[in-house]
């Protein structure tokens, strides 16, 4: 293990962001996901350097969503994208949304969250009637993570809601060697490697960002 650590150390020495430039900010990237063959579009936020490896922190395009279920304790808990349950709501809660909102908005199964393509109105006539429900189920709600209620709705007996994750979701890709516009998105095993450094270097440009703003 030490020499997995020293390493990791070493690296994160080198580490540099930068934030991408203004030009660049609103344009949508493809963050690919080799072993499902699939994809998320992604903005990209910056870019940070370990070494001689350049990896981009995406935000996604489109509304961060995920599938969840309330437990015996009031809990909200998630689906997993890979639990075989997932497998088994997706298309039922998919055709719930173009149901719901006909095509306005598309529940999309991408890689490491769901999505939602379109536009969310807050003032949406159609969740004028929900919204004293949401509200008691969102204080029922006490993870840490903080969402709001789109969709209820049962399946096999069971009920499930549709949130949409309201805290910023970040996705981190590598350059494709092959098509230097797309990004690749981490192998499980890279992402233990280099998470830890990544959010270091991630928290701390933050870090000095805002002592910067304070200062006169």
């Amino acid at each position: 293990m030490k020499p997995t650590l020293l390493a990791a150390a070493s690296s994160e020495e080198d580490s540099t962001l930068t934030r991408v430039p203004d030009d660049d900010e609103g344009v949508a990237i493809p963050f690919l996901d080799r072993t499902e063959n699939s994809f998320i579009e992604c903005y990209a936020d910056s870019i940070i350097t370990v070494g001689d490896v350049e990896y981009t922190i995406g935000v996604p395009c489109d509304y961060c969503v995920a599938l969840c279920y309330f437990d015996d304790k009031e809990n909200l808990i998630p689906v997993e994208l890979t639990d075989d349950l997932m497998d088994d709501i997706f298309p039922f809660a998919e055709s719930i949304v173009s149901e719901e909102f006909e095509e306005e908005l598309v529940l999309q199964r991408t890689p490491q969250t769901l999505t939602l393509v379109g536009e969310l109105e807050d003032d949406d006539t159609d969740m004028d009637d929900e919204d004293e429900d949401d509200d008691e189920e969102d204080e029922e709600y006490d993870g840490q993570d903080e969402v709001e209620v789109l969709v209820t709705f049962e399946h096999r007996d069971k009920e499930y809601n549709l949130v949409r994750l309201m805290d910023p979701v970040l996705l981190v890709g590598k350059v494709d060697s092959e098509r230097p516009d797309l990004r690749v998105l981490l192998t499980p095993e890279e992402s233990d490697n280099i998470m830890p450094q990544l959010e270091a270097a991630f928290l701390k440009y933050h870090e000095d960002e805002e002592t910067n703003s304070i200062l006169p």
